[in-house]
């Protein structure tokens, strides 16, 4: 069985090759044209989206007064542990936590992650604690992973657990907990995944305080960023983070996914989620008039539903000329890159040669500026994977790459010095 991420990835390869055949004006026009058989949203919905949102609803759990944070947010310091609770419906056991984090603004705000640990009895000194940081699942509050059956990352989580580690899983403020989620703040994704550690210890004490930080995607340019962190304000018992395809250049990033077929969607996810850190955003100088019209399913559509209703949109359909000159949005892209500071090390650093989200140049120019910078950096390419697994069609970077991650991961608890790749 398919996982929604790989759904939702396999929806966009889908989208991508036939959308590549249909000329932009039929675009705009079969967006506005096809009627809308989901009455939650006001958005049209064709069959493509009406498939996204069953897969959707058959992987989502109910959402409880759990994630409702107390009013008012009290102050307290970031990762003090709000609740917690055991956490059902999920293939493992796993115990969700509410927490205070801080947005990128240094405000006060909750945040929801979920812990899994393996069976049995934890060894000597805890469990050791892999933090997954997610890829991007939305920005809706439904889209947190702790409210998926499969964890969003579920079936590599399952891999880390075999292994004999615990796994701590942000899903990021505004995801779950009330608020809105700053898809790509570099900031705000580093204070929610610190602060997810910080409280999952209290929640459940047989964690280890040794961890090391996995992320891919936008989860890959979080751990960048808690990477980067790591040299200011260290937490203590890091032990190094695995990257896989980062969305670090934000600015490539748009400017890729505006202009492929069957990833318009990325766009405005991030333009919603540059508007969430400063409303002074215009969005109506980013999106066409069409793309601002579907933005309402970002509400409550995940990221394959999100990715079904605009990926017919793409260039001078989705996006406005001169977009990335809007002031706030330009802002927000060039604040938001990770890849270009020094990081505290080792990283290893994974990128598929066949991926069409984040490509193999982009990676390549983070490896080379990060090695620049005098960062320890393991860069590994893998022929033939792609951002992530569409079953039955290609292998993801994760899936594929997962021994070497696991057996990396084991010589960084075991002590062993990491090998770099920069010259």
């Amino acid at each position: 069985m398919w996982t929604l991420r790989q759904a939702a990835a396999a929806l966009l390869a889908a989208g991508a090759m036939i959308t590549a055949t249909a000329s932009p004006g039929n675009a705009a026009t079969a967006l506005k044209t096809t009627p809308s058989l989901n009455q939650a949203d006001a958005v049209p919905c064709d069959q493509w989206c009406q498939t996204a949102w069953e897969q959707q609803r058959a992987n989502a759990l109910p959402r409880t007064g759990f994630y409702d944070p107390p009013t008012p947010l009290r102050w307290a310091p970031a990762g003090t542990l709000i609740r917690k609770e055991a956490a059902t419906g999920h293939a493992v056991p796993a115990t969700r936590t509410l927490y205070h984090s801080r947005d990128s603004g240094g405000r006060d705000v909750a945040a929801s992650a979920v812990v899994l640990v393996p069976q049995g009895t934890p060894p000597s000194g805890g469990w050791p604690v892999v933090v997954d940081a997610h890829g991007a699942s939305g920005i809706g509050r439904d889209c947190a992973p702790s409210l998926m059956r499969d964890l969003y990352h579920g079936d590599q989580m399952r891999r880390f657990l075999d292994k004999g580690y615990a796994v701590v899983a942000p899903d990021y403020a505004g995801l779950g907990a009330a608020g809105q989620h700053a898809l790509g703040d570099k900031t705000a994704v580093a204070n929610d995944v610190i602060g997810a550690l910080r409280s999952a210890r209290r929640a459940v004490p047989a964690l280890s305080y040794r961890w090391v930080l996995w992320g891919h995607s936008q989860g890959g340019a979080a751990a960048l960023s808690v990477a980067e962190r790591q040299l200011d304000r260290p937490e203590p018992g890091y032990l190094g983070a695995v990257v896989t395809s980062p969305a670090a250049d934000l600015t490539q990033i748009v400017t890729h996914a505006a202009t492929q077929p069957g990833l318009g969607g990325f766009v405005p996810l991030i333009a919603a989620g540059a508007k969430a850190g400063d409303d002074r955003v215009r969005l109506d100088r980013v999106l066409t008039p069409q793309a601002l019209a579907a933005l309402e399913v970002t509400r409550t559509g995940c990221l394959g539903v999100v990715a079904a209703v605009y990926r017919e949109l793409t260039g001078p359909d989705l996006v406005q000329p001169g977009y990335l000159a809007e002031p706030g949005f330009a802002r927000f892209l060039a604040r938001n890159t990770t890849g270009v500071r020094p990081v505290a090390g080792p990283v290893l650093l994974l990128q598929g040669d066949a991926d069409s989200v984040v490509t193999r140049a982009m990676t390549d120019q983070v490896a080379a500026t990060l090695c620049r910078t005098g960062s320890r950096v393991d860069y590994r390419t893998y022929p033939g994977l792609e951002h992530d697994t569409y079953p039955g069609a290609v292998t993801g970077i994760d899936d594929g790459a997962m021994p070497d991650i696991l057996a990396w991961t084991a010589e960084r608890f075991g002590g062993e010095q990491a090998a770099t790749t920069c010259s």
